[in-house]
Parts: C-alpha cells; structure tokens; sequence
C-alpha cells in the first residue's frame, strides 16, 4: 500500500498529463485567439481514470501540464500519481517523475511512449500497452500490496478474464468505459476527442501504429458511440470533436453501422457537434462513397490522411499500398473535398527513392489540390517499425527520434540524398507553404472545390474575439494585405464561410509563429558560432600584449555576450529551449579560449 493511503478508506490517485512542446498539432498559438489553453484533453488518461474502481480509489482532478503548471500541494495529497504520454512528451514526463519522486509518492506510467521506451522510464510502475488488458491486473497486486514493476500483454497473459481478446489477442474495446470529464474543466479545450475504433489493417513501414495497436482493426458499437457523444452533450460543451482512431475507416463494415445511428442523433440534439478524424486514402475510392456521404450527414467535416508523396516510386518503398491504383493521389483528394471534407495530408521527406526534385513536386501537389494544412515532416524511424529495423539492419540509424517530425530540422538516421540538400529544401518548402500568399491560394483552391457540408451554426463571443486580434495584427501591427485580400473575398462572395475563414487565418497565424522561431534558432547557432569566431580572431590579435590585455579580453567577451543575449531574447519564449544550449556553449567557449590564453588569471 503506497505511503499515506489509509487502511480503509480510499486511495487518492493524481492523473497527470505531461506537457508537449510547441508543434504542429498543437495549434497553440490559434487556440489563444479563442481563449483556450490546448487544443484537446487527455481522453486517453480520462478513459483510464474511469477503468479505477470507485468503491476504492478516490481519482484526484486530472493534472493537464499543457493547461497550467503543476502544483506540487497535488501531488503532496495523493497516495500515488499515474500519467500517460506519448513520446513528444518525452522530456515533460521525466521532469514529472523526478518531482513526484522528489516527494517520496510512488508513479504509474503508461502510453505510447513508456511503451515503446520502457528503458527510458524511471516510474516505479510501468503499466504498458492497452490498459484495458494490463491495468487490471497491476490494481489487483497492488491492493494486494505485491505489485510488480512491468505489466504489459505478455506478462498478464490469461489474467483479464473480463477483457474480450480478438484472435490476435488484442483487447476488444466494447467494455471501455466512458472518459471522466468530470476531472477536467473542458471550457479550457478548443476541441474534444473520442475514440472509436483501435488499430489499422495497413502496415505502413513508417508507422508504429501496428506495433502498438494490431492490424486488427477494433471498433465500439453503436450504442457506445452515443453514450460518449451524450455524456459530452450532458457537460455543456459544444464544438468541433475529433475522432482520434489509427484509421477511421479501419473496419468499414461496422462504420457503416455506426453512421446513421450517430446521424439520428446529431439531428435529434440540433447538430450540437462536427467531427473531423483520420482516414486512409482509400476512403476515396468508389466502394467507399456511401461512408463519404454518411460521414457528411453525421457531421464530419474534415479528415487528416497521410499523402506521404506524389511519387509512387516513394510510396511503394513505404509499403502505402492504400494510395495506390484506380486514379492518382491528387485525384482522391479531390474526391474527398468534393464529398464536403476539408483535406489535411500529412506529407513526408526524406524517404528512400526520392529525387532531387522531391520539393518542387511536392509543392506543387500541395498548391494545385489545395490541402490548406499539410502536415510536411522529415522522416522519422520509430521504435518497432519495419523502418527501424531495416535501417539498423543497414547500419544508417543514428539516434533515438524526440518524436516531433515537423518544424524539426534533423534526422535520426542517415538519408540516401544528401542530408544538407534535404535540410534546406524543407526549410525552404516551410517557409512558402506558410507563406500568406501560398496558404490563401490553398483556401481558395478548396473552396471552389468542396461540397456542401455541416457547419456549426453558433458564432459565440471567443469567435468575435478571435477575429478582434486578427485584424489587430494583420491590418493594423503588421499589414498583411493577403490576408485583408482573402477576408474581404469571403465577405463579399460567402459572407457564412466567415467563421471558416477566420479559423483558417488562426491556424495560419499558428503555422508562421512556428516556422519563423525554427528558423530564428537555426539563425541563433549560426551566429553564435559566428560571434565566437570573431571573438577568436580579435583576441588572436591582442596576443602580444599577453597578460596587460586581460581587462581588454574581457570588454571584448562582455561584448560578445550581450550580443548573444539580445540575440537569445528576440527569440519567442517557447523556443529558447535549444537556443539556450547555443548560448551556453558559446559561453563555455569563450571562458575555455580565455583560459588557455590567461591561465593565470579568473574568468569573468
């Protein structure tokens, strides 16, 4: 029994949710023009909270680290801590469990990453996998008071007798519980998420998503469907809900069950939600169109799906097979948009068989199909995937990933176009796909494009807000005349796709707050590196004075440091994490330099 839980009453337990850092799903500097504070809550770590019997477990409000900092009197009245996270959060969590450590409380951990990277994590339980499977059987030995330190599908095999498997031994998910919102005060999401289904019947070499979750693709019924969409209706909420499965069309026999049953309610509640998720691209193809219009009448109106590339060359590498044949990629997408959905595509770089005009094509897809948000990463090999695993079979492996393949300009692996080439010409294509001009030709490309579609009828005070500090920074602080161009346009030709186009300028407003402060680091290293350079060179030219130039060394470094500082403080806040670590090592060149110089003497 974990310190401080009482004998006969229950025990606390503290959820907490790890921060992420600034990316590009985050949206968190759109989400601010709506005063929220995240895009969307720990459904995951909600969902769990609700497996805990309540007749002995007390589960404290959950601990969202991407909505305020954590309290360290939380964790003081908790008999123990548990937290998911994903492999993003990587750095979050460890600082997490060294505090929770710090005041002698005892931590669970599970998700994505402690799964993946068990190694990594320091918690004195790990609870990996699904919970639906390992978390009964770690609560039963800890009530006990034997618990052990890994729970995973292997060892607890033959013990979640309550748990349904598939024939691949995979937890059915039609006993999950509906997630706890009542730990966490959802005014401060712009979005919220449910689950569906679990796995993808696709075995991208990329995606880790298999090794986690199975090609078993497993859905909730019907009926549990509504329960989560009622349970949200019941707290007040209202908005855009985003269906967060592996592949939402991943058994598309029960989706077409489930759809009209998700429809009968929607117009029963007055439309109080849209729904936007993850598909693969065969939900383009013509077998598929009565689950595009039934998607539509449910409320769905947006769907992310990896693109990946124009070229089929790279995508038969990547084993995309579901992006292959009966017409081109451009061609689904618009299918898609012409079915109502707004299509996000996530695009990758880096991949074997690309070819030196991979960035010219690849904009240029972008431009012409008018995928107003292309997710444009660099490849990124994962713990267990087929990638992985190949590519340290070819020795080309060179680290761990940070597990945030955007607007991040390194490889964990060794590229076959030159890597130098690769680096630049992303950070070239960030920089015009989040240009104003480009982003709002990729609206109107849509525009002309998309079917009719389900729009939440409400414009509500955040709404106003939003528009407020739009126009603020982009007619009056800093004049951008596309954006005055493209509002203006959708004034007089749509004035009701308003709403739609203030939140696509929020989201643009995200993207170049992002790309500009990934260059503006990259910029920082480069002149740091510079400013120690010409430091150098300086002093090499004081040498003959030896030690009577000491005082004159050291009004030269106080120089070169302010410099740095001022450099360092330009940069937004969010980002000056890996500035710091060019301007620390451009201290410790400095006082190394001085020191070989003046061994004698104390560095300033």
């Amino acid at each position: 029994m974990p310190r401080g839980a009482s004998l006969m009453g229950l025990m606390k337990v503290l959820p907490i949710f790890p921060e992420f850092p600034p990316s590009f799903w985050s949206y968190r500097y759109a989400v601010e023009l709506v005063r929220k504070k995240a895009t969307m809550p720990p459904t995951g770590l909600a969902t769990v909270a609700a497996m805990f019997p309540k007749d002995r477990f007390d589960i404290l409000p959950i601990a969202d680290l991407n909505v305020k900092k954590l309290n360290d009197e939380d964790i003081k009245k908790a008999d123990m801590v548990m937290l998911s996270a994903m492999i993003a959060q990587r750095e979050s969590t460890k600082e997490v469990i060294d505090k929770v450590h710090f005041y002698g409380k005892k931590i669970i951990a599970g998700g994505p990453y402690p799964t993946s990277y068990r190694d990594e994590i320091s918690a004195d339980y790990l609870v990996l996998d699904e919970a639906e499977v390992t978390l009964d059987p770690f609560l039963e030995d800890l009530l006990n008071d034997k618990p052990l330190r890994i729970y995973d599908s292997k060892s607890v095999k033959g013990r979640s007798l309550n748990t349904p498997l598939t024939k691949g031994g995979k937890p059915l998910i039609t006993k999950t519980p509906v997630p706890r919102w009542d730990l966490l005060d959802l005014n401060n999401y712009s979005s919220l998420a449910v689950q569906y289904s679990r796995g993808c019947p696709f075995d991208c070499e990329f995606c880790d998503i298999t090794a986690l979750f199975g090609r078993e693709s497993r859905t909730k019924t019907p009926e549990q469907m509504i329960e989560e969409v009622e349970a949200i209706r019941k707290t007040g909420w209202r908005g855009s809900i985003f269906i967060v499965d592996d592949n939402f069309i991943g058994k598309k026999d029960e989706v077409r069950k489930m759809l009209p049953v998700l429809t009968n309610w929607q117009k029963k509640n007055n439309y109080p939600f849209t729904f936007f998720t993850e598909a693969s691209m065969d939900l383009a193809m013509p077998a598929n169109k009565d689950i595009r219009e039934g998607m539509i009448k449910a409320g769905f109106d947006s769907v992310f799906t990896g693109i990946e590339s124009p070229d089929p060359d790279v995508l038969a590498k990547m084993k995309k097979r579901q992006n292959a044949g009966y017409t081109t990629p451009a061609e689904k997408v618009k299918i898609l948009q012409e079915s109502g959905f707004e299509v996000m595509g996530g695009f990758i770089i880096g991949a074997d068989g690309e070819k030196p005009n991979v960035f010219e094509n690849m904009f240029e897809f972008i431009q012409e199909t008018g995928v107003v948000i292309p997710m444009a990463g660099l490849l990124t090999a994962l713990r267990n995937t087929a990638l992985h695993k190949r590519l340290e079979l070819e020795g080309r492996l060179i680290s761990d990933t940070t597990g945030n393949n955007t607007h991040n300009l390194s490889f964990n692996f060794k590229t076959q176009l030159d890597e130098k080439f690769l680096l630049d010409g992303y950070s070239d294509l960030l920089g015009k796909l989040f240009d104003s001009k480009n982003f709002y030709a990729r609206c109107r490309v849509q525009e002309s494009i998309r079917g009719p579609h389900h729009k939440l009828s409400r414009t509500d005070s955040d709404g106003f807000y939003a528009f407020a500090r739009l126009f603020y920074e982009n007619i009056i602080k800093h004049p951008d005349k596309e954006f005055a161009k493209y509002l203006l346009e959708v004034a007089v030709t749509h004035p009701s796709n308003i709403p739609e186009a203030v939140a696509q300028a929020a989201k643009l407003r995200h993207f170049k707050i992002m790309t500009e402060n990934t260059f503006a680091v990259v910029d920082y290293q480069k002149k740091t590196h510079s400013l120690y350079e010409d430091f150098r060179a300086k002093v090499e030219e004081l040498r003959d004075g030896a030690n009577d130039r000491w005082d004159k060394v050291s009004e030269m470094e106080k120089r070169v440091l302010e410099k740095a500082r001022k450099g360092y403080e330009k940069i937004h806040e969010d980002f000056r994490k890996d500035a710091k670590k060019h301007k620390e090592i451009l201290i410790n060149r400095i006082s190394e330099f001085k020191r070989s110089l003046y061994p004698n003497q104390n560095a300033v």
